[in-house]
């Protein structure tokens, strides 16, 4: 398996600042952050933020321009990009078609792009069959302009969306093939909202798996209502201190045979090279390197 590394959550180094960061310590690739232009800024007067005050994130405008110019420094550091981590979806279709060919231009293989019209959240109940379909539709759009680019779209499974575990992706891309759409799987965001036993969730995605995210999470409890009944949420934790088992994720992988790419993306305080050179630590030593 290859090692690479997020750029999100290195965001007090610029893209080609990272890129030699994550080289350094040993990794093989990165998975650069791609946003829209007008989260592409930084504020030295606020405090780094992975999402919100970021010097790496490359703009989209830039990236749509000249996707191989945007990405050059990773390959100057001599990284493999691992997949492109856009914020577009197909509920933006002139965006994220432009990210697919984009892609397509670099030579970009895998590519986030979320499918699904959002959520409701103001009202208890909604037709989500429906939902399902209608995103669907608008995903199949987009596919056939990915797939004449050369580009996969990939689904992350993540928490607050119609995809939080493998089940439900699993049947969102029925009709699909692995070669023309590929699933994230993030064990750590479904913790929280999608949460599905590990032999199950490796045999639902499949040849679907295009790549594997690497964090963790742990539940606190948070306090008692007043009744007296506890209440719990989940929040990052290290790598080695979450209730993500990584050794027996990592050896189930091994068992199927799979290659491809372990991401790290901790979402812990702790300073990026601290948590970059562990994490690349604990996991050559998962993987027996």
């Amino acid at each position: 398996m290859k090692l690479g590394a997020f750029t999100t959550f290195t965001p007090e180094y610029t893209f080609p600042e990272a890129c030699r960061l994550i080289k350094s310590i040993g990794y093989d690739g990165v998975q650069p952050r791609i946003v829209p232009d007008a989260s592409a800024g930084f504020d030295p007067s606020k405090p780094f933020n992975p999402w919100g005050n970021n010097k790496g994130g490359i703009a989209e405008s830039a990236f749509f321009e000249d996707p191989q110019g945007a990405l050059k420094p990773a390959k100057d550091a001599g990284l493999q990009i691992s997949s492109v981590a856009s914020y577009t979806n197909t509920n933006d279709m002139e965006r994220a078609v432009k990210m697919v060919r984009a892609c397509g231009k670099a030579g970009i293989r895998n590519v986030r792009v979320g499918a699904g019209l959002p959520i409701p959240k103001d009202k208890p109940q909604w037709d989500a069959l429906k939902l399902v379909d209608e995103s669907k539709a608008r995903y199949k759009e987009l596919v056939a302009e990915a797939n004449k680019a050369g580009v996969r779209p990939c689904l992350e499974l993540h928490g607050g969306t119609l995809f939080p575990g493998p089940s439900g992706t699993a049947n969102f891309l029925r009709g699909f093939t692995p070669e023309q759409v590929g699933i994230l799987y993030d064990p750590a965001n479904m913790l929280s909202d999608g949460w599905e036993r590990l032999d199950l969730s490796l045999n639902l995605m499949g040849d679907f798996l295009a790549e594997v995210h690497v964090k963790n999470s742990v539940w606190v409890r948070t306090g008692a209502d007043a009744n007296g009944v506890a209440q719990w949420k989940a929040q990052s934790a290290e790598l080695e201190d979450g209730c993500v088992y990584w050794p027996e994720i990592i050896a189930q992988l091994k068992k199927r045979g799979y290659d491809g790419w372990l991401v790290e993306e901790g979402h812990t305080d702790s300073a990026s090279h601290k948590r970059l050179a562990t994490a690349f630590a604990h996991l050559k030593r998962m993987l027996g390197a």
